[in-house]
């Protein structure tokens, strides 16, 4: 058998490093993010890369965060814009209204999301995620609060 040419060139999926760098992002775990600064700058259709991305991440999803916390969807909006659906799975407190929620939780939930060196390379490339908190019971499903991502909120944050 003769050995693969290498003058061929090899098709890189560049939404593929992206997928595992906005896991990353959802779940708090570091991937190093090889590669992903110099794509998205220069592609001139980021907001494709991120849709394939997305669903990328969506086809293994839903992915266990931690003991009450599941990461259900990825949706890309145009604009280099990120919503992750997270569904509170095991949350036993008091019901939170959005206003309690955006008091009480969303600033130690931006600092340690800004925290994540993945979420840092994507707000730098001008990325902006929103992580959308819901419940799910017998009556269907109630969005708990939102939590926005973009440099001048990590900047603030990490102070």
């Amino acid at each position: 058998m003769a050995p693969a040419s290498s003058s061929a060139p090899v098709a890189v999926d560049e939404a593929e490093a992206l997928s595992r760098m906005l896991k990353g992002a959802a779940t708090g775990q570091n991937t190093g993010a090889a590669g992903v600064p110099e794509l998205l700058r220069s592609t001139n259709r980021p907001d494709s890369v991120l849709a394939r991305a997305c669903r990328q991440l969506n086809d293994i999803l839903p992915i266990e965060i931690d003991g009450e916390t599941r990461l259900r969807r990825c949706q890309s909006i145009p604009g280099k814009h990120v919503l992750f659906q997270l569904e509170l799975t095991n949350y036993r407190g008091p019901m939170l209204d959005l206003a309690s929620f955006e008091v009480n939780y969303a600033a130690p939930l931006q600092r340690n999301i800004c925290a994540n060196r993945d979420v840092e390379i994507l707000t730098k490339l001008g990325v902006s995620m929103m992580f959308r908190y819901m419940t799910r019971n017998d009556r269907g499903e109630r969005r708990v609060g939102d939590v926005y991502i973009n440099a001048p909120i990590c900047v603030s944050a990490l102070r």
